[in-house]
């Protein structure tokens, strides 16, 4: 039996393409949390919100989460699930943001420590659920932040949904850079969809001439 080693070649080059949808290459997921993104920030910094709007809004990231496994599971690996192998220099990445998370959630956690016992007395429930989030934060990452566009969008969804259900807000200037990182991460999503796009033109090409 003769086999090609070009066509074997092209297979598996296309099914790394397609194991990316699994980690890395958000899609249609990164444009969505580009839009949550500012628009949960220009509520906080212009929308005068009672308790119910603040769980609500901090819910952002948590529907983000959402979408992004339902597009992975539903639309971008509806073939199957093909798990990414990151490379040696991705896990060295993906594991030092992780930590640096970590630190930071450790510091800010101390201060509220620090500043409990300064006052004597156990923090309230925004308090706690302002500690919460930030507990989560590192968790979070480690499992689904593998990309640029992850990272700009999760952390800063995370660190919005903290201030908001501790009863804070950023000031109307962070628009400027909270935008520019929701353009980048939109950017990028519809610069993978359109990958995926074609990616499942050259599958349906193969499927054609077999």
């Amino acid at each position: 039996m003769h086999v090609n080693l070009d066509d074997l070649d092209r297979l598996a080059a296309r099914a790394q393409r397609y194991a990316r949808y699994s980690r890395s290459a958000g899609g249609l997921s990164s444009v969505i949390g580009g839009i949550l993104l500012f628009a949960s920030f220009l509520a906080n910094a212009y929308v005068e919100l009672g308790p119910a709007d603040r769980i609500v809004l901090a819910l952002a990231p948590a529907l983000w989460l959402l979408a992004k496994e339902l597009l992975r599971v539903g639309y971008y690996q509806r073939d199957g699930r093909a798990l990414q192998a990151p490379t040696a220099k991705e896990q060295r990445e993906h594991r030092w943001m992780v930590i640096y998370l970590a630190v930071v959630a450790a510091f800010v956690l101390g201060v509220l420590g620090y500043t409990a016992l300064e006052v004597g007395k156990m923090p309230g429930p925004d308090m706690l659920g302002y500690a919460l989030i930030v507990t989560a934060l590192p968790l979070v990452a480690w499992r689904w932040f593998w990309s640029v566009s992850d990272f700009l969008v999760g952390v800063l969804l995370m660190c919005q949904s903290a201030v908001v259900i501790g009863g804070g807000n950023y000031p109307a200037t962070w628009l400027i850079y909270v935008g520019a990182c929701a353009a980048i991460a939109a950017f990028y999503g519809l610069r993978e969809h359109r990958e995926y796009l074609a990616l499942r033109a050259e599958f349906a090409a193969q499927e054609a001439r077999e």
